[in-house]
């Protein structure tokens, strides 16, 4: 059967619920083929992503120097070829080496401070809410934005402009095909990042230390031209779409998840020292990516399938994260879970680079939020999603801050 049968987004069920689909597929089709010709598979097992994740031969682009066909010639083609998630060594492992100090131990010790900050006075915000409140609106998507205009160093007043254009951009990082107009929209937002954060780079020139992340990002650009302007902007422009959706999405899944497991609230509550663990549970059980896409770099075989060289693989982190080869009871949030080694952050060499920012991000907020706000509640118990296939997220989440 076609993947397409049990990935459906016009389904009511697939929907609202994914994951019984993501099982049919791990349990009857692990390589599920997609479209008359095969050339796209979506695997859905545990041991099969990570084995793709980790194998330098397996490709982000189709072909070794080759970019996907129909992203045109313009700012998006530029943005896209220079994209730290879309390239293959030797061009990845530089630009990845460049990179690595933004996130390292002295910057993430540098950031703490006002990453804390920043998510404590939005719980207090919370906290003087007398009924109900969307916890996406006035958190989930205010908290990540203010993070990432201050890793920027882009002023917070400016956080919806920049947002704005960010659905256009993604559509051009998710390999699907393109519209015309949809082109037209990428171009002018990778035209719109170029310039604003270029202003960006101007301004903070030689005023930054390499305690900061993009002082470490300039101070490599400025040594002998190792990394371009343009390596520069897109890099730190990916930073920016990275440290938003997946933290907007993961902050609404933890208080999603830890308010329909009250069970799970209250151990939290009574042990903050589990809010490391709590966090890498909701990444786990509810992946801010659902889809990465890898290209086969040799053909192989797999499940009794021969895959070709060049095959599109779908790769299924969010079913990866719930095959109960790989995790007992995945099904079952359990902050005290051991040994979870999930794919939200991938594998390989390509691996995150902003999961110590996230992981900051998850210890701050599982530690503040059930002292602050223990009589939290969820009065809506069917938030509304997204029909993105790639990055699903809730729109919505109604809660009451201080109980009903």
């Amino acid at each position: 059967m076609s993947a397409l049968a049990y990935l459906s987004l016009g389904d009511p069920t697939f929907r609202t619920d994914r994951f019984p689909a993501y099982r049919r597929l791990r349990d009857h089709t692990p390589v599920a083929r997609v479209g008359p010709d095969g050339t796209r598979a979506v695997l859905t097992r545990y041991a099969d992503i990570e084995r793709i994740f980790k194998d330098p031969l397996m490709r982000v682009q189709p072909k070794a120097g080759e970019f996907p066909a129909g992203i045109g010639t313009g700012p998006g083609a530029t943005f896209h070829k220079l994209s730290l998630p879309d390239l293959d060594a030797p061009t990845h492992t530089r630009l990845r080496k460049l990179a690595s100090p933004a996130f390292a131990p002295r910057a993430l010790a540098h950031m703490r401070s006002w990453v804390e900050r920043i998510i404590i006075d939005n719980v207090e915000a919370l906290a003087t809410v007398d009924g109900e409140v969307d916890f996406v609106e006035h958190f989930g998507m205010r908290v990540p934005a203010e993070i990432a205009c201050r890793l920027l160093h882009a002023p917070a007043a400016d956080a919806g402009t920049v947002l704005r254009r960010m659905p256009a951009l993604n559509r051009l990082l998710t390999h699907s095909p393109l519209t015309p107009d949809e082109l037209a929209e990428a171009d002018q937002a990778a035209q719109f990042y170029f310039d604003y954060i270029g202003e960006i780079v101007d301004s903070q020139r030689g005023k930054l230390g390499p305690e900061d992340p993009v002082g470490a990002l300039m101070l490599a650009e400025e040594a002998g031209g190792r990394l371009s302007r343009d390596e520069l902007i897109v890099t730190l422009v990916g930073f920016f779409i990275a440290s938003y959706h997946t933290t907007m999405t993961a902050m609404t899944s933890a208080v999603h998840a830890l308010l329909s497991h009250p069970d799970q609230m209250r151990l939290l509550a009574a042990d903050p020292d589990l809010a490391p663990a709590a966090w890498e549970e909701v990444l786990r059980w509810q992946s801010p990516v659902h889809f990465i896409t890898r290209y086969a770099g040799y053909e192989f075989e797999l499940h009794g399938e021969t895959v070709a060289e060049g095959t599109q693989l779908l790769l299924g982190i969010a079913s990866a994260n719930r095959d109960e080869r790989r995790f007992a009871d995945p099904d079952t949030f359990d902050i005290r879970r051991t040994g979870n080694r999930h794919l939200a952050f991938t594998a390989g060499g390509h691996y995150c680079m902003g999961a110590p920012l996230s992981r900051l991000e998850g210890d701050v907020l599982l530690r503040v939020l059930p002292q602050r706000l223990p009589a939290m509640t969820l009065t809506d118990p069917n938030p509304p999603w997204t029909d993105d296939l790639v990055f699903r997220a809730m729109t919505a989440l109604t809660v009451a801050p201080n109980g009903v």
